[in-house]
């Protein structure tokens, strides 16, 4: 009895042995922040129109601070004096109407803020576009790794169960054991088609935002490395400097415009009379009365300094987010770096609990040796799947932090 009881012992345990020295597969480190991602970020729809609106906003900056038109006025009538005589009359004048106090400048202030606040916009849809594919390329590559886990454990408990098969069989073993591999069989089964649906919609997600085919190929991941990111300087906060900028030049456009409007002229009138021609010269000013536009005015720029305090917000906001995001990255790199020790001596522990195993399958009784080897190597399998699932999640949990940080990364890395 024993000589059969070790081969079953042994059939029961061969599964493990391909376990046993096998090393747990990390990801990748991530490389610089890649060309490749950039460009395909670059030439999304949505990016093609934030480039767009950049263009257009440069290209009104020379109608800013704009001169109004010279106005010519024409007039013609007839005049007619009590003696009954009658001549033609006729004026013309030219009128230049002026800008008011510091308008012009207000306003070319306003469009190069606009332009800013396009380019700025730009690289900040770029970085949040960039760090949503990573992130969606990183969850569908953890998915993928743990399909690949369970589909391997799938096929240590299957020569499991084909052990058991031998032995009952025999009449030696249990169908209590073979019912509990199946079910852990089935059960894994599932998580691999959950994990590979979930790599799918990943990458779909990833190609949506790019604007790709369901079948192109999408950018290897890549992250920019923690000393790239300057934590005073993300394209946010370049954004709301740019707000900060027009919000103060329509403070200027709002006090301008309590001024009086004013324009000048030149007028030239001519009375065509019988005893000759009577020509008149003169100079015309004119000038508003702000009656109503000061109280206006006044509404208008507490609005602007509103809207400016509301910038410098936006701003400090992007540095404590920039700060925060770097310092996750950083603990998440050392949480994956732990991760993979501990689960390096897990396996270790595994391999020396299996060692156990074999040793003692000789001394054990035959009905409690059958029975106790099977729920044993079931549950090294288990243990040895869950210490690469939390290998594989905290992998990537740090490689999506690290994709987080392309909402951070230099503006001119994306500059249109």
């Amino acid at each position: 009895m024993r000589p059969r009881l070790l081969a079953a012992l042994a059939g029961l345990l061969a599964p493990l042995a391909t376990i046993r020295g096998e090393e747990a597969t990390p990801i990748p480190a991530a490389p610089p922040p890649a060309a490749a991602l950039v460009s395909a970020v670059a030439q999304a729809p949505a990016l093609r129109a934030a480039r767009a609106r950049a263009e257009a906003a440069r290209s009104r900056v020379s109608s800013a601070g704009r001169l109004a038109d010279p106005e010519l006025e024409g007039m013609y009538s007839r005049a007619r004096e009590p003696m009954g005589e009658e001549y033609p009359m006729w004026e013309l004048t030219l009128r230049q109407p002026l800008p008011k106090a510091g308008e012009r400048a207000a306003d070319r202030a306003r469009a190069a803020a606009v332009v800013s606040m396009a380019e700025a916009d730009y690289a900040v849809m770029a970085g949040e576009m960039s760090a949503e594919v990573a992130m969606s390329v990183a969850e569908a590559e953890a998915a993928r790794a743990r399909a690949d886990l369970f589909t391997r454990q799938i096929e240590r408990t299957e020569r499991v169960l084909a052990a058991v098969d031998t032995r009952l069989a025999s009449g030696a073993g249990r169908v209590a054991d073979r019912l509990a591999l199946q079910t852990r069989i089935a059960s894994m089964r599932l998580m691999v088609e959950q994990d590979a649906r979930m790599a799918d919609d990943a990458l779909s997600e990833a190609r949506g935002r790019l604007g790709l085919a369901p079948d192109a190929p999408l950018p290897p991941f890549s992250a920019p490395a923690a000393s790239e990111i300057d934590p005073d300087a993300p394209p946010p906060l370049r954004l709301a400097a740019a707000k900060a900028d027009e919000a103060r030049a329509m403070a200027r456009m709002a006090r301008a415009s309590a001024r009086p409007m004013t324009s000048v002229g030149l007028r030239f009138e001519r009375e065509e009379q019988s005893m000759g021609n009577m020509d008149t010269v003169g100079v015309a000013f004119m000038t508003e009365i702000p009656f109503r536009s000061r109280g206006y005015a006044r509404s208008e720029e507490r609005a602007a300094r509103a809207e400016e305090n509301a910038a410098r917000a936006e701003a400090d906001s992007a540095r404590h987010r920039a700060r925060a995001d770097l310092a996750r990255a950083a603990r998440a790199s050392r949480l994956a770096d732990t991760a993979r020790r501990l689960a390096a001596e897990t396996s270790a522990r595994l391999d020396a609990e299996y060692d156990s195993l074999v040793r003692s399958a000789g001394t054990a009784g035959a009905g409690m040796g059958g029975e106790v080897s099977v729920l044993m190597v079931l549950e090294i399998l288990e243990r040895q799947t869950d210490t690469r699932l939390q290998v594989i999640e905290a992998e990537a949990a740090a490689r999506v932090a690290r994709a987080e940080l392309w909402r951070h990364a230099p503006a001119p890395l994306f500059t249109p």
